[in-house]
């Protein structure tokens, strides 16, 4: 775990948002899958995402990230 690893993941700011809800309500699970729905980053990235979050580390906001051809969206 490296919450400071997301720093070249953006998210946009309505997922952020929610996943800190579900997280303050104590709904870990569904703050993943938000972050993994608006994303399309794996599991080990949401969870980066998500302790973020949590410790209040600077995550960038942005569109959802674009798709290779794999569907991955992976940064380069």
């Amino acid at each position: 775990m490296d919450p400071r690893r997301d720093r070249a993941l953006p998210v946009p700011a309505e997922a952020q948002a929610d996943a800190r809800v579900f997280m303050l309500g104590g709904d870990t699970l569904r703050a993943l899958k938000v972050i993994v729905d608006a994303t399309g980053y794996d599991l080990r990235q949401a969870r980066d995402i998500r302790y973020a979050l949590v410790y209040d580390i600077e995550v960038p906001r942005g569109a959802e990230p674009r798709r290779d051809a794999r569907g991955c969206g992976c940064p380069p």
